[in-house]
């Protein structure tokens, strides 16, 4: 049995504490996954079996300082990912609202509409306001993206250079440099992200999405699923229909 649970943390102050909270976690019996956080200070794990915050703390109380935080009876769960509603995708749809603003701009300034050209600036957008937000709490994405990205849960290194990856692809897209290659790299990237995400939905895992970061609490659904396929399908579709 797999069981998604999050608790709230105490204790936290850098990264050195990050890594000992989650190299301890990793080790109880009970426990297969564990990704912490700083921002918001938190553990979320996956256990064979249902842990209470009692069992969390005594089994932290080697490392010291850090114990979960007891939530007031009643209290609302506010470390699970939210219900998936309009209202909760809001920081997303304003984000391709914006870029979709900016295409309307650069093609009234051209005087023409072109969808290749609007393909490049909407990658190169959404690459670089990702990239911005994932860069805001780098720790915190990295540890959030091993709970579903293959090639982070292999190498927990991957979730630190991705944010840069996806800056350097913005960057290329926005200056046209070496398109075919750039669109290449970027059908690999989101074709082996978009397995990670597909696994993740289809296991029906509670997992937070880390597209924005952790500045935004997004649940991964069949949204990011869209995410990383339209990212897909245009990188594909600049290939093949390049001139």
């Amino acid at each position: 049995m797999s069981l998604p649970q999050n608790f709230p943390l105490t204790g936290m102050s850098c990264g050195s504490c990050v890594a000992k909270v989650t190299a301890r976690l990793l080790e109880h019996p009970d426990i297969s996954e564990a990704a912490v956080t700083l921002t918001p200070p938190e553990a979320r794990i996956v256990t064979r079996a249902a842990l209470s915050s009692a069992e969390i703390n005594d089994w932290l109380k080697p490392l010291g300082k850090y114990q979960v935080i007891e939530p007031p009876p009643h209290a609302a769960d506010t470390t699970a990912p939210p219900t998936k509603s309009a209202q909760t995708y809001k920081p997303l749809l304003i984000l391709l609202a914006y870029l979709l603003l900016v295409i309307a701009a650069a093609s009234i300034a051209s005087g023409h509409f072109q969808s290749m050209e609007a393909m490049r600036l909407f990658m190169g957008g959404f690459f670089i306001a990702f990239s911005f937000f994932k860069m805001l709490d780098l720790r915190g994405f990295a540890d959030a993206y091993r709970s579903y990205d293959l090639v982070a849960k292999a190498w927990p290194g991957y979730g630190y250079v991705y944010p840069f990856i996806e800056l350097v692809l913005g960057l290329a897209y926005l200056a046209a440099w070496q398109p075919v290659a750039v669109n290449l790299v970027t059908a690999v990237i989101m074709g082996v992200s978009l397995l990670g995400v597909i696994k993740a939905v289809t296991s029906k895992q509670t997992i937070r999405c880390a597209c924005l970061g952790t500045v935004f609490n997004l649940p991964m659904s069949t949204v990011t699923i869209m995410e990383d396929g339209l990212m897909l399908a245009m990188a594909l579709t600049s290939l093949f229909l390049r001139h």
